[in-house]
């Protein structure tokens, strides 16, 4: 769940910055790119690396793929409403 986390607050920071007065979802930026969530990142990121400084080579590596894999599940959500798809049933 760490990418969850992570890259929203990232796509929060980065919306900040360009969203113009008025915008209909300011309260979802604000929650992403506030301080809070950033208290909340930093403790996800830090509980991740106390638990991989302790973790065997294996489960390194199955956190290395487990976090990949959320990173591009993470990535193609975004996309797909970037391009506007909908969903398939």
């Amino acid at each position: 769940i760490l990418p969850c986390f992570w890259i929203y607050r990232e796509v929060g920071l980065d919306i900040a910055k360009k969203s113009a007065a008025g915008n209909t979802y300011q309260s979802w930026i604000d929650t992403y790119s506030g301080e809070e969530f950033k208290v909340a990142v930093e403790k996800a990121i830090e509980i991740t690396d106390e638990a991989a400084e302790k973790a065997s080579e294996l489960t390194l590596r199955q956190m290395k793929d487990v976090f990949i894999l959320s990173s591009k599940l993470e990535w193609k959500f975004w996309d797909a409403a970037y391009n506007l798809e909908r969903w398939r049933q």
